[in-house]
């Protein structure tokens, strides 16, 4: 019988072997994957590994998770930067400004500017053309205009002009100004024929620019003819355009002492034909006028027992006319007399000023025959510009009278310590300690805001820059009441005492 060998039995797989199997194999594949991430071409020296994978989808993912680095593009280039912009004329308030640029000057071909001014370094809102009116507010301040040049494809580049001052409007300011050598008031001959010391005491007062009056004793017929004569003597030593400075004193035609008696009808005739010839005298020459001083007679007088004016409408209507007249011509600046710090107060003087034309004139004088001091006249002239301003009355200047306080003193200060004395001849000072005297003062000048000795405020400074012309001497010191004869003492007395020459 043949044998059949049972056949073997199979091996029975079971779950969990086959799960140990696949365990197995999992962490064999981990093993080599590990190996070739950790030393990936057998590195041995050291550096740091660098994961390979042949796997595309893997090396993209590598890619966007550590992208390499790019090249910055370079910026664009700069505009050159060629000749800063200047500024064309002196910077005067009230007069256009204009900056310019020269664009060959080695800027870059094709550049525009954008403008912007400056006042003391900072922007002004809304300045931004090639132009510039400053105002008075700005007067005695630094303006200088910044430019950005800019071209397509280039960075912008930015320069700026000179910083500059500006100054006042001033018809009085700049040239020559002409000094008086012939008769009147005598002191040019005195100081001709002085000797030594007195020569020199004498030359603070005739070489000094001063205001020569015209009064009614030129008549109508005669006036004319001085007047062109008196500018012509000057023009000829001082040139065409020096200033000649005058003053009209033609309202009161009987003095002073007869205001109580209404002008007569030819007597206002006379008048206006008077101003009418001396007018045409001046023509074009360059002039300064203190127009009628002692205007504020017409004022409501400040004491019971002073003669009052008897018709001051119509002598005020007479100065309007002149004031008028005399401020169309082409280079005459005219200042009409309006008292003084301690005579007369603002509502006194401002209804003056304007029925005798103030809205024509150039502005106001103040001092003429007093003693008061700059710095109060520098106040008391900025409330009548604020009183002016508040009629509608605005842009008037003034001038202060600086020929007799050099030791500054009021009329009241005067009347307590020399009672019964003449105010209008005040003594004169004799030394150094002497106070409550007359005394030479600020020599004729337009630099108001920078003399020494004048105890000015900050305030007052920037007040008398961009509202006072200038200092003149339309008082007369030199003279008895300050009106004739020629005193040779008191010319004398004025000048050895005065502490501004």
């Amino acid at each position: 019988m043949p044998s059949h060998a049972s056949p073997r039995p199979r091996p029975r797989v079971r779950l969990r072997d086959v799960v140990l199997v696949g365990v197995l194999v999992s962490v064999l594949v981990a093993g080599v994957a590990v190996a070739l991430w950790v030393v990936p071409g057998g590195h041995s020296d050291g550096a740091a590994p660098v994961a390979r994978s042949t796997d595309s989808a893997a090396s993209g993912a590598s890619d966007l998770a550590t992208p390499s680095p790019s090249t910055p593009a370079p910026p664009p280039p700069r505009v050159s930067a060629g000749a800063a912009p200047r500024l064309e004329t002196t910077p005067v308030a009230g007069r256009r400004l204009v900056a310019t640029v020269r664009k060959k000057r080695g800027w870059t071909p094709g550049v525009r500017f954008a403008y912007q001014w400056l006042v003391d370094g900072k922007r002004i809102a809304g300045a931004t053309r090639p132009t510039l009116v400053p105002t008075d507010e700005m007067v005695g301040r630094s303006v200088s205009v910044q430019v950005l040049g800019r071209v397509p494809g280039y960075r912008p580049a930015v320069s700026r002009s000179k910083a500059r001052t500006i100054l006042p409007d001033n018809p009085l300011a700049g040239g020559e100004w002409a000094v008086y050598r012939g008769p009147w008031n005598g002191i040019y001959p005195a100081y001709e024929r002085a000797g030594g010391e007195d020569k020199g005491l004498l030359a603070r007062i005739a070489l000094q620019p001063r205001v020569i009056w015209f009064a009614g004793d030129f008549s109508t017929s005669s006036i004319g003819p001085q007047l062109r004569t008196f500018i012509a003597e000057q023009q000829a030593v001082s040139g065409k355009d020096a200033l000649i400075q005058i003053a009209v004193f033609r309202e009161w035609p009987r003095g002073e002492g007869g205001r109580g008696k209404p002008l007569s009808g030819s007597e206002q005739a006379a008048y206006r034909a008077w101003v009418d010839a001396a007018a045409d005298a001046i023509g074009d020459a360059r002039v300064a006028m203190v127009l009628e001083p002692d205007l504020g007679l017409n004022a409501v007088p400040n004491n019971s027992w002073e003669t009052r004016t008897a018709d001051p409408a119509v002598r005020l209507g007479l100065v309007k006319y002149a004031a008028r007249r005399f401020s169309a011509l082409p280079r005459t600046s005219v200042y009409l007399d309006a008292s003084d710090s301690d005579w007369l107060s603002v509502p006194k003087i401002v209804p003056v000023l304007e029925a005798a034309g103030i809205g024509y004139t150039r502005g106001f004088a103040l001092g003429a025959t007093h003693y008061s001091s700059v710095a109060d006249n520098i106040d008391y002239g900025m409330r009548i510009i604020d009183a002016l301003d508040a009629d509608g009355i605005s842009g008037k200047k003034f001038v202060i009278d600086t020929a007799d306080n050099g030791r500054p003193f009021t009329w009241m200060q005067h009347r307590s310590e020399h009672p019964g004395a003449d105010f209008d001849n005040a003594a004169t000072c004799r030394s150094a300690s002497d106070t409550t005297c007359d005394t030479l003062g600020v020599p004729p000048t337009t630099d108001v805001a920078g003399q020494p000795g004048l105890d000015l405020t900050a305030r007052q400074r920037t007040d008398a820059l961009r509202y006072v012309d200038a200092y003149l001497w339309f008082g007369r010191p030199w003279l008895i009441r300050q009106a004739s004869p020629f005193s040779l003492s008191r010319s004398l007395e004025v000048a050895r005492s005065t502490p501004f020459q």
